[in-house]
């Protein structure tokens, strides 16, 4: 991802031991990319865009740490921006739920752990209320991602889906008054 998008930041959750992580640092360390960490509560400009951090709170990442690994995917950095972007990573269903009372409505949603049947539930959904919603996953993987009952609830919602095992890369772009679309085309 660092060796193909160029980013100029990489954001980490607070807390996650470096031994862990080494590599990533090293590799956004070779290209250049400055490291932020972030928790939930915290809120900074970015690019004009106000961002704030919905999850995980502090101390999470130690505390899966010292658990074993258990639900790690819950460190991940749930970010919302004022442009209208909600931003899941992997995020598993007690962040969403947390996340569902933070007021997050959002033009487009990331949605979670590549659409994992556990991933997008109703409450989300009906706070985000998402106009389009993207589903990074790979072609024919081996979880069968993303799930169909992800699909369906997306449907309800009337939330426009792109998927980058169907479109290729998709790009959002937004202005602060209009959401556009721009896939790699591969349908």
């Amino acid at each position: 991802m660092i060796a193909n998008f160029h980013p100029r930041e990489l954001w980490l959750p607070e807390g996650i031991p470096d031994h862990e992580i080494q590599d990533l640092l090293s590799e956004a360390r070779d290209f250049g990319i400055e490291v932020k960490y972030h928790k939930a509560g915290d809120s900074f400009d970015h690019g004009g865009a106000a961002i704030r951090v919905l999850a995980p709170s502090a101390g999470v990442a130690m505390r899966f740490a010292e658990s074993n690994g258990s639900r790690r995917n819950d460190e991940s950095l749930v970010a919302y921006g004022s442009t209208s972007a909600l931003l899941e990573a992997d995020a598993e269903k007690p962040t969403e739920q947390f996340v569902s009372t933070e007021d997050p409505k959002a033009d487009v949603l990331k949605v979670a752990r590549h659409g994992s049947a556990s991933s997008t539930n109703r409450d989300l959904l009906a706070a985000v209320q998402p106009r389009f919603a993207v589903i990074s996953v790979g072609v024919r993987n081996v979880y069968h991602h993303p799930r169909p009952e992800v699909l369906e609830r997306l449907q309800q919602a009337r939330t426009l889906t792109y998927r980058t095992d169907v479109d290729g890369a998709t790009s959002f772009y937004l202005d602060g008054k209009a959401v556009t679309s721009q896939t790699a085309g591969l349908r």
